[in-house]
């Protein structure tokens, strides 16, 4: 990843992800709608290489919002917009879809034009797809807005930001059972449990989600016993019992709510009794 520092602000073009209004993401950073109709030689004329060329055609067209950035100086620029970059990531997990910054402009995106500086932030090309980018809905842009702030601290743990970049990333892989081990990577990475897995994973997880409940507490631990089953077997090359794409929706749903459970009371899981 590649982030340039030029003046006292930038954009971040995002594909995957379409917002309505503007989102406050902090005190230098707005998440704002954005769309793009470059002409051929618009494209020719900011791309430094054929590689280049490549790239923002393919992304160009399809960016569907952007972070704005600003600060009072170059150097604090390039700075909050290589931590703004990990927001894109926390929009990927949270709002479970695929939102990716591969290029980082001087220009807002509907006012993009053959003399804007343009600068490819990713040559991994992810981002492309032929659907329509995920809707931010409000309850979405209202969480993000409340909640920010503490989850980009929270980043900070090593287990909650292995667990956030497992939930953006895994769709990368195209088989399920693939999926089913980076999510449950970042299920098991939260707790740290080394000893009786099964049962004190899911005894942490229902204690953690649900603690005022004790119904809801034992519909949560039957719930991450089963699915902790299908990772093991998904991993160990088993033949898995039951829908695997349910297993793999169920634990991103499950992966899901432990973050954000973390987010609201601001700390990992604790697993002393």
């Amino acid at each position: 990843m590649r982030i340039s520092g030029h003046g006292k602000e930038t954009f971040l073009y995002l594909n995957g992800l379409r917002v309505t209004r503007p989102i406050r993401l902090g005190k230098n950073a707005e998440l704002l709608p954005a769309s793009c109709s470059p002409e051929p030689d618009d494209i020719i004329a900011v791309s430094h290489t054929e590689i280049d060329i490549g790239v923002v055609a393919l992304f160009l067209r399809s960016v569907a919002s952007q972070i704005h950035i600003h600060a009072e100086s170059s150097k604090e620029l390039a700075t909050t917009a290589w931590n703004t970059v990990w927001d894109a990531v926390l929009l990927s997990a949270f709002c479970n879809c695929d939102v990716i910054c591969n290029m980082q402009s001087d220009t807002p995106a509907e006012k993009f034009n053959a003399k804007s500086q343009l600068e490819i932030t990713n040559y991994h090309l992810r981002g492309f797809c032929s659907g329509a980018p995920h809707s931010m809905n409000d309850d979405e842009a209202i969480w993000f807005e409340n909640n920010i702030g503490r989850s980009r601290s929270l980043l900070s743990l090593q287990h909650f930001q292995n667990a956030v970049h497992c939930l953006a990333t895994y769709r990368w892989h195209s088989l399920p059972r693939v999926q089913l081990a980076v999510l449950w990577a970042g299920i098991e990475g939260l707790f740290g449990v080394e000893s009786e897995i099964v049962f004190r994973l899911s005894l942490y997880a229902a204690r953690f989600l649900e603690p005022g409940n004790d119904e809801r507490r034992s519909k949560v631990f039957a719930d991450v016993k089963r699915l902790y089953k299908q990772r093991s077997a998904a991993v160990h090359g088993s033949i898995i019992k039951g829908d695997l794409d349910a297993g793999v929706a169920d634990s991103v749903q499950l992966l899901s709510r432990l973050l954000r459970q973390c987010v609201a009371s601001n700390g990992l899981p604790k697993t002393e009794a």
